[in-house]
């Protein structure tokens, strides 16, 4: 696991403070991610939205109170480690944050393996939710393998490009050293950029230090984290909102609670879907404003240019899927994905079909 020694002391002073455990009509339990709270939107609303409506829930309907201990902003599982923070209980619920496990949750980003999807969360984490509703396998890889539960989906939004520099046309990016996510670096390499893999909390720094010329990034994060401070184009490519908040309990805590208290986090998690991906759809319109006003430059990549990045890609779908297969993975959701984005009535640049 990849945890440090002070971790393993904060999971010791967690377990003695009572975390994840339980007497009679109380139980306390923690909650964490590896992004901050005030910084990122998915996690904000776990803040303000699902943990506290879990709460007041609990309490009104079965007299049971949960009081939650915060652990966000990596304070206890750090980006690429809330998965087996979670498993081992040293939270109790987390946001996993799937692009940061691409091995054990390959079929968990099934989002990222369909580029040029919606620009809209919302849209985008409907069409993940009927994914796991559809899909069954993809919660027991978490039940049977990682020993946790399935709670929520949420979506960031819409990745576009930041970049230190000025461009329109995607020769322009050959060559340029650009940062991504795991599951976005093939968009890059399609087009001849130098990929870099990083993430959000590095960023700034990086930017700074000349470690990458760009980002492929959504509004609310590039605003949240101040990157449009050291980077000053950002321009839409269109890339798509990406469900991939994935927030999990730790199935021995789950164990624990009584039925009612587990009904409620089911139907909270659900309702996170529509709040978190609408306030993600709106801080993402604030933030472009918000950019304007601190003096970068906003434009769109020209339909003409986006379709040309498109037909520029791999077939991306069908080689995950095979892939997501062949590690014993359960590949449909990829095709799942696209099904239910066609359903939304998404149109695609290019059309994305499983063979």
């Amino acid at each position: 696991m990849k945890q440090t020694i002070l971790k393993a002391a904060v999971a010791g002073a967690l377990a003695l403070a009572g975390a994840g455990s339980a007497s009679a009509d109380s139980f306390r339990l923690t909650i964490g991610a590896g992004h901050p709270a005030d910084a990122a939107i998915w996690i904000t609303t776990m803040r303000d939205f699902l943990a506290p409506e879990i709460a007041k829930r609990v309490e009104a309907k079965t007299g049971h109170k949960i009081e939650w201990v915060n652990a966000y902003g990596g304070s206890v599982c750090k980006l690429g480690e809330c998965l087996e923070a979670v498993e081992s209980g040293l939270v109790d619920i987390a946001d996993l944050h799937v692009a940061f496990e691409p091995t054990k949750l390959m079929a968990h980003n099934f989002p990222y393996f369909v580029p040029f999807g919606t620009p809209d969360p919302v849209v985008a984490a409907r069409a993940a939710r009927k994914v796991y509703d559809s899909v069954p396998d993809l919660k027991k890889i978490l039940e049977n393998k990682y020993n946790q539960v399935f709670l929520a989906i949420g979506s960031v939004g819409n990745y576009n490009m930041l970049t230190t520099f000025a461009w329109d046309k995607v020769e322009q990016l050959k060559g340029r050293k650009v940062a991504a996510a795991g599951p976005n670096i093939p968009w890059l390499q399609a087009v001849g950029s130098i990929p870099v893999q990083s993430n959000l909390n590095e960023a700034y720094t990086s930017f700074q230090t000349g470690v990458y010329e760009g980002w492929v990034m959504f509004p609310d994060a590039t605003v949240g984290f101040k990157l449009h401070e050291v980077a000053k184009n950002y321009t839409f490519t269109d890339f798509g909102a990406i469900p991939n908040v994935l927030i999990t309990i730790n199935k021995d805590t789950w164990k624990k609670l009584p039925k009612q208290v587990q009904d409620i986090m089911l139907e909270v998690g659900k309702e996170y879907t529509e709040v978190e991906s609408k306030a993600a759809l709106e801080k993402g319109q604030k933030s472009v404003e918000t950019m304007k006003a601190a003096g970068a430059t906003v434009r769109s990549l020209s339909d003409a240019e986006k379709a040309k990045w498109a037909n520029a890609l791999p077939d991306i779908p069908n080689q995950r899927t095979a892939e997501i297969n062949k590690a014993g993975q359960p590949g449909a959701a990829v095709g799942a994905y696209i099904k239910a984005l066609k359903e939304a009535g998404v149109k695609l640049p290019r059309d994305w079909t499983i063979k």
